[in-house]
């Protein structure tokens, strides 16, 4: 009778067994592929599926030759042993003890890989090579404000929870957003930088370079994917109020836009009181508009203009007050996901998406993003293929508005569904086991996503999370009009085909967090970080 321990201890063994055999022939067929693409032309060295190849094809050759030496090297040691040539013999066999070492250790798997579980996310693309088009005052711009003290919970408490002033300051939100919008807009003050960035973008969409008009109406999206109901949401992870009220409090007293002409909404999710009563009761013409309506809240109304279509012939139908709105702001979150490995700007706007009757239609996209195993039945995207979010974000009431994205990563968390508690906590520096306590904004779509992403990749608590073809979609987004997919992205049908919507590339390690503009080596992102432990 085979026991309960027993049972676990043999099937760990075969799983164990199992990875070493594929590691093996993944070696080997890695160091195949390489040799026979790359020897006829060393050009082809550079490709992403080389360079991807490479390290397991290297390992496969370290571990063979490892293995050759160590059986060197024990029969030169028998042989010296044999002519009473002890020294030589002893140092011919610590060094065939060493290779051995190296050799066994080559078939060990890793803790995480002996469940069955995939590596952690590494980049097809090399560090410093950016490609697309940046946007912005500051081309490729993005920054990053980091304040530890703007945060005091305890990842505890509740009632009430951190979205309350006591536990997070907003003062201190409320200055740390200044500090993004005056370095996106390169201006000293923020009546300036609101400004020019209204003229830019309108500047970019061929209008000339006006600035905000009295009556234009402005959406904001907020990601409110865990809120459920009208009511304070516990410690699910949403959009901070204290930044929700920065932000109507810029857009008020600097830009001068009338309460009215504002709407804040998540098409599929619901506004929790602790955004709407403190925001309507200092703006009280704001209008808010959720999935369910009620409470003084406005209910989505799907708008049969200018709907969205997908590869497979899916039609979405956005949101009737992002149809008609004249600009738009996009305020995400930072936080891993269960399907597409990240979620932050572009994701944000499956909260845009809507069936013909005002439904949730957020999962028919699902298919074309989904980069880590999830539900049964469900393929696995790889670099190089479609990717729907790259339809969504390019659509033209949603990239063809969009002035400002603003990443919300006072409070990141580990994942989509994932609620906050103490384990949202990031061990990489500069958090350095405290909550991110960031904001970062950027003209650039492409770029904040891409910087978000190397912080993501970059925090060990999420590499379980973080995984697959996670920046398929910045590559198809950065070229879409030239995609490694060959898709001709056209999310309206309309015959006019996406350009680039952006510019993605990778920072020089996490350290020092250089992109090709802070190199002075490329046209490509520029982080700009601001706070003390930078």
């Amino acid at each position: 009778m085979i026991r309960k321990g027993q049972g676990m201890v043999r099937r760990a063994s075969h799983r164990q067994c199992s990875w070493r055999w594929f590691w093996l022939v993944s070696g080997l067929g890695a160091l195949v592929w390489f040799l026979i693409r790359v020897v006829p032309r060393p050009s082809r060295a550079a490709y992403p599926c080389q360079r991807a190849a490479l390290p397991l094809a290297a390992g496969f050759v370290a571990w063979l030759a490892s293995g050759l030496s160590s059986i060197l090297a024990f029969k030169k040691a028998k042989t010296m042993a044999a002519r009473s040539r002890w020294v030589m013999a002893a140092l011919l066999l610590a060094a065939g003890l060493a290779a051995s070492g190296v050799f066994w250790s080559r078939l060990e798997v890793q803790p995480g890989l002996a469940q069955g579980q995939q590596p952690g996310f590494v980049p097809t693309d090399q560090p410093n090579r950016p490609i697309g088009r940046p946007f912005g005052i500051r081309p490729g711009r993005v920054v990053w404000v980091h304040d530890p003290n703007v945060s005091r919970w305890d990842g505890i408490s509740n009632d009430p929870g951190w979205w309350d002033d006591r536990y997070t300051n907003p003062k201190l939100v409320s200055r740390m957003l200044a500090d993004a919008i005056r370095s996106v807009g390169d201006a000293a003050d923020l009546r300036t930088a609101w400004d020019r960035i209204f003229k830019d973008f309108n500047q970019r969409a061929g209008r000339g370079p006006t600035g905000y008009q009295k009556g234009q109406k402005i959406a904001i999206k907020l990601n409110l994917n865990q809120c459920r109901d009208h009511g304070d949401c516990g410690n699910a992870s949403y959009i901070a109020p204290q930044l929700v009220m920065a932000i109507l409090d810029q857009l008020v007293n600097q830009v001068g836009v009338v309460h009215s002409d504002i709407t804040c909404y998540d098409a599929v999710r619901c506004v929790p009181s602790t955004i709407y009563d403190r925001c309507t009761k200092a703006f009280p013409g704001v209008r808010f508009v959720d999935s369910i309506g009620g409470d003084g809240r406005e209910k989505a109304v799907p708008s049969k203009q200018d709907p969205l279509y997908l590869a497979g012939g899916e039609v979405i139908y956005l949101p009737t007050c992002l149809v008609e709105a004249d600009y738009l702001i996009n305020v995400a979150g930072l936080k891993g996901h269960t399907l597409a490995g990240i979620t932050v700007c572009a994701k944000n706007h499956l909260g845009s998406m809507l069936t013909e009757s005002g439904g949730n239609a957020a999962q028919r996209i699902h298919q074309y993003l989904t980069v880590r195993p999830g539900r049964p039945g469900r393929s696995v995207q790889q670099m190089g293929q479609y990717n729907g979010l790259v339809d969504l974000a390019g659509h033209k009431h949603i990239s063809g508005k969009t002035i400002l994205y603003i990443i919300d990563a006072i409070y990141a968390t580990r994942h989509n569904e994932y609620r906050l508690d103490n384990s949202c906590k990031w061990e990489s520096s500069p958090f350095n086991g405290f909550w991110t306590c960031s904001i970062l904004a950027s003209q650039d779509g492409i770029a904040i996503d891409s910087v978000a992403l190397d912080l993501l990749r970059n925090e060990p608590t999420l590499n379980e999370i973080v995984r697959g073809a996670v920046d398929n979609y910045l590559h198809e987004a950065a070229l879409a009009d030239r995609p490694a997919s060959g898709t001709r992205y056209d999310p309206e049908r309309d015959g006019t085909f996406l350009t680039s919507l952006g510019v993605h590339e990778h920072w020089n390690d996490p350290k020092d967090r250089k992109y090709s503009r802070n190199l002075g080596t490329g046209n490509g992102i520029e982080l700009v970080c601001i706070g003390d432990r930078f």
